[in-house]
């Protein structure tokens, strides 16, 4: 995919994006951390040869997801210090973007250390979340941790730090399905069952060492709590 200066002036205001269609619901897709998270995940399964098209497909939809959120939200920012949050997640993705152009599995260290700085500047940037119920916030968090667990777990995995960060991405996706189980509600059990069957395979597949069933477990599981998070919107619409 090639990145021309349009996109990225649009994304800091300075001109329309004729392609961009109609605005797409922060519950009802992966938000900019999540989406950050899979382009990383996706690059690294490119080096397998296994997973080379599927990967780069994959890396594909979310660039352009990324860039329409991104660019949607550009257009409306909530204050100034909205805006430079937007501005600077711009700026670093422009660089994301020059890496992830890179060979998969060269420059895995820089890759990761910008993927952690997207995440930071994507949850800065995303204020829609701030007003959605508790369900759908913690919904979307799992979807986010969905794709940071499996990028933590192919991503240079025998470094303790990465490890320790991984380590804490499961115990935290684990906490918050815990948490939607104990609200109590019964409309969610079906939906929860569902991720529980998907989260066991990723935990076995980082375990296991091996990018394959990381890379299809993390997918299958995005898309269960894609239905989850778009389950507690109508819960409490």
């Amino acid at each position: 995919m090639q990145y021309s200066r349009r996109f990225f002036v649009t994304a800091l205001g300075a001109a329309p994006f004729a392609s961009i269609g109609q605005p797409i619901s922060a519950s009802a897709t992966p938000s900019l951390g999540a989406l950050s998270q899979r382009m990383g995940k996706a690059w690294l399964c490119m080096a397998n040869p296994e997973l080379a098209s599927p990967a780069r497909d994959v890396l594909a939809a979310s660039q352009s997801t990324f860039e329409q959120q991104l660019v949607q939200l550009s257009r409306s920012p909530a204050g100034p210090e909205h805006a430079g949050s937007l501005r600077a997640l711009a700026r670093r993705y422009e660089d994301y973007q020059g890496l992830l152009a890179g060979t998969p599995g060269e420059g895995q260290r820089a890759m990761l250390s910008t993927a952690n700085e997207m995440l930071t500047l994507s949850q800065l940037a995303n204020t829609a979340h701030a007003t959605q119920p508790w369900q759908v916030r913690l919904a979307a968090r799992q979807r986010l941790l969905s794709q940071r667990v499996a990028l933590l777990g192919l991503a240079n995995p025998a470094v303790e730090s990465v490890r320790r960060e991984r380590q804490t991405a499961v115990f935290e996706f684990e906490a918050g399905l815990q948490t939607l189980r104990n609200a109590g509600a019964p409309a969610l059990q079906q939906q929860l069952a569902l991720a529980d069957a998907a989260w066991t395979p990723l935990k076995d597949g980082i375990a296991s060492g091996r990018p394959a069933p990381v890379f299809v477990a993390s997918e299958r599981l995005l898309a269960v709590m894609d239905a989850l998070t778009a389950h507690c919107v109508r819960m409490n619409a």
